[in-house]
């Protein structure tokens, strides 16, 4: 009898076996034919970061940015220095903050960004400037008082290299170098051996009317909100915060019948800037009933409620939400999260094949 048992326990394994190899090769036969359809919809609100989400599905692709990117990229980031520290000269005027620098701060207001070579001097200027502490205090009022792009400070931390003549700018130059979208940009992509299309659209408000309704039928949407968007204002309207923006349009997601279909993945992005902000700015400048202090992980999870909430999915069986807490910089952790979506969208369509 013992040996009877054997044969029948080996016999279950084989066909348990047989049976797994079946279920794999039906999956890689969906894979390969849901592959062809996907098309995954990267939406949120402007300076969210969804772009440079775009740009890492792109380096993960690729390996690296074209000849030609890197030389637009340059040009770029050397403007947005000037811009950016010119934006700060002008607040710490408006915000009656002393600078000791002041015929450095002259000097470069007169430069015009858009017609002016870059040279060393400019360097120079904007270096002892952002070691100016009348400069250091205004920044210190940014997303307050004024708006000025999150990755700033990046860039006036690395000007001695961003001046040289030999400059070169890194992946993470490139990534952190803010460009808002204003069309519909679409890329053929490939993570894990996963082929789809991600497609990349305008944030801001005037944007949004333009694309909202041009997507009916899409695999799935990707919506990124910023984690750190609590204590800041739109750039279009200063009196929307920027959070409940976001919020708001997530509900919109889900009273439009154009995304009823398509699966909904939440990417919580900024996570990095969030664990040092939360501790500076209390959430409960925003939300009243946040008691979590300065905690992170009571902070990411409050907010990621708060669009559970708006979405309705709450509890719900039929359809799931799916939240990421993501940096848009850090190409690893990227990488890993979209492994992530791609397998639930695909288990997900594969459902409905089979």
């Amino acid at each position: 009898m013992g040996c009877c048992c054997v044969k029948k326990s080996d016999k279950l394994e084989e066909e348990e076996s047989l049976n797994s190899q079946k279920i794999d090769e039906e999956f890689d036969k969906a894979k390969k034919k849901l592959s062809q359809d996907v098309k995954i919809l990267l939406l949120g609100g402007g300076e969210s970061g969804k772009s440079t989400i775009f740009k890492q599905m792109r380096l993960i692709r690729d390996g690296e940015f074209s000849d030609e990117e890197i030389d637009q990229y340059r040009k770029l980031i050397r403007k947005k220095c000037i811009t950016q520290m010119q934006i700060l000269i002008k607040a710490s005027t408006k915000l009656v903050i002393p600078l000791k620098k002041t015929e450095e701060a002259d000097e470069l207001l007169k430069i015009k960004p858009s017609s002016t070579d870059w040279d060393e001097e400019i360097g120079n200027l904007i270096h002892e400037l952002w070691n100016d502490p009348g400069i250091q205090k205004t920044y210190e009022e940014k997303d307050k008082k004024f708006h000025l792009e999150d990755p700033s400070n990046y860039f006036f931390d690395e000007i001695e290299r961003i001046s040289s003549d030999y400059y070169v700018p890194q992946n993470e130059d490139i990534l952190r170098a803010r460009t808002r979208t204003v069309s519909i940009v679409e890329e053929e992509l490939i993570v894990n051996g996963f082929k789809f299309t991600l497609i990349d659209v305008g944030g801001q408000r005037s944007e949004r009317r333009k694309w909202i309704h041009s997507f009916d039928g899409v695999t799935s949407v990707i919506f990124v909100a910023s984690l750190i968007g609590y204590d800041q204002t739109l750039r279009e309207d200063n009196s929307v915060n920027r959070m409940l923006e976001s919020l708001n349009l997530f509900r919109e997601l889900f009273t439009r019948s154009w995304f009823k279909k398509s699966s909904i993945i939440l990417f919580l992005n900024k996570k990095d800037l969030f664990q040092e902000k939360i501790q500076k700015v209390d959430l409960n400048i925003c939300f009243n009933e946040y008691t979590g202090g300065k905690n992170y992980e009571q902070a990411l999870d409050f907010i990621q409620n708060q669009f559970i909430e708006v979405s309705g999915l709450g509890g719900n069986e039929n359809r799931k939400l799916y939240p990421f807490a993501t940096n848009a910089i850090d190409t690893s952790n990227i990488e890993l999260v979209m492994i992530g979506v791609l397998d639930t969208i695909l288990r997900k369509n594969f459902q409905t094949l089979y």
